[in-house]
């Protein structure tokens, strides 16, 4: 049959607008299971905890070179601003909006708030700040494959190949294939140490990374269906969008903390997963970080003014004074002008407890 003559035929003869891919940045979280080195005020994706980046300037720098890239949005706290202009000032890509949180509500309202600043054709790519990738090419490849899936309408999870039995993550099962992607078959939480072995001997199982990749519009869509209480909050907090930094208004509090995986993702019938494997990891305790740390022969990270002797498989720094250790396996001894910390590896996951008593909280 014949087309109609609408006088636009020549727009047949170009290719459809590419939409544009904008990077959400989530700077809300003080890694307290990395006491003294990370602190409330200073916390750890500020500091430059692998060598002389921070690991919020890293995950900025590994943006660089994806495709049809628009200005990043950051979400962050009030007490961090400054810190996010000082690494944004550096950083390889650019930065449009800062949207300031005056108090955090887990990723979710994160999330929703920079969907809303965001034009609503985006595709949104949303990162912690806080997490070490080794394989940067690997991570655009796994990235072009979690953007096309998201242009398809899915709502798209990046999983990582786990390495061992892990039990402080969370776990995605990998259900059949969907393009280049996989269908969600479900999330499951942090497990014991039996089904984690399961888990990883079976090889249908990844780490749930909380990077997620998804247009504006339908992220929106998905939130006004499955949590739409927590939209309503969220739209009544968030100003609008323009450039420079943006304060939600102080009814964000009063909105319902839950991760973006709770709300939407373990909900939507459009979750999709991309398996990566890319040397990942979130840096969330002192087991992970010395996992990532340069060590000697003896298995040992050791930086500043530390002597020790004897000492096998531990993380060892001292910042403002000299520290002196001997015969010891697996632990952490850390002093900086916070604080000092002592604790064996394997209840480094206490940390983040301990430092809340010093807090009061």
């Amino acid at each position: 049959m014949a087309q109609p003559n609408t006088g636009l035929g020549f727009l047949g003869r170009y290719p459809r607008p590419v939409s544009p891919v904008r990077p959400v940045v989530l700077s809300g979280g003080s890694g307290t299971r990395l006491w003294p080195l990370s602190t409330p005020d200073v916390p750890k994706q500020f500091r430059p905890l692998i060598g002389d980046s921070s690991l919020f300037s890293l995950t900025l720098a590994r943006l660089h070179g994806l495709p049809d890239l628009a200005p990043a949005i950051v979400v962050t706290g009030d007490r961090h601003v400054d810190l996010v202009r000082a690494e944004v000032d550096s950083a390889s890509i650019e930065v449009g909006t800062i949207l300031v949180e005056p108090v955090g509500r887990n990723t979710a309202p994160a999330v929703l708030a920079a969907a809303m600043t965001a034009e609503p054709d985006d595709i949104l790519v949303i990162l912690p700040s806080d997490h070490l990738i080794r394989d940067v090419d690997g991570f655009h490849e796994a990235m072009t494959v979690a953007l096309a899936a998201a242009r398809r309408g899915g709502v798209v999870t990046l999983g990582i190949q786990p390495t061992r039995p892990e039990t402080g993550f969370g776990y995605i099962e990998v259900g059949e294939r969907d393009g280049s992607a996989f269908r969600v078959a479900r999330f499951k939480e942090k497990p014991e140490l039996e089904d984690a072995l399961d888990m990883i001997g079976d090889g249908r199982h990844l780490w749930n990374s909380g990077m997620f990749v998804g247009r504006a519009e339908q992220i929106l869509a998905e939130a006004a269906e499955l949590c739409p209480r927590i939209l309503e909050g969220v739209r009544a907090a968030t100003p609008g969008s323009a450039p420079g930094a943006i304060r939600l208004g102080d009814g964000f509090g009063a909105i319902e903390a839950i991760s973006f995986d709770y709300a939407i993702m373990e909900k939507t019938e459009h979750a999709r997963v991309v398996p990566m494997d890319v040397g990942w990891s979130d840096v969330g305790s002192y087991r992970s970080l010395l996992d990532v740390s340069e060590l000697d022969e003896s298995g040992n990270h050791v930086s500043g003014n530390v002597t020790h002797a004897g000492m096998t498989n531990s993380y060892l720094k001292a910042d403002t004074r000299p520290v002196v250790v001997a015969g010891l396996d697996g632990v952490v001894v850390v002093e900086t002008a916070d604080g000092v910390l002592v604790v064996p590896l394997h209840r480094a996951q206490e940390v983040k407890d301990l430092q809340a008593r010093i807090d009061g909280e």
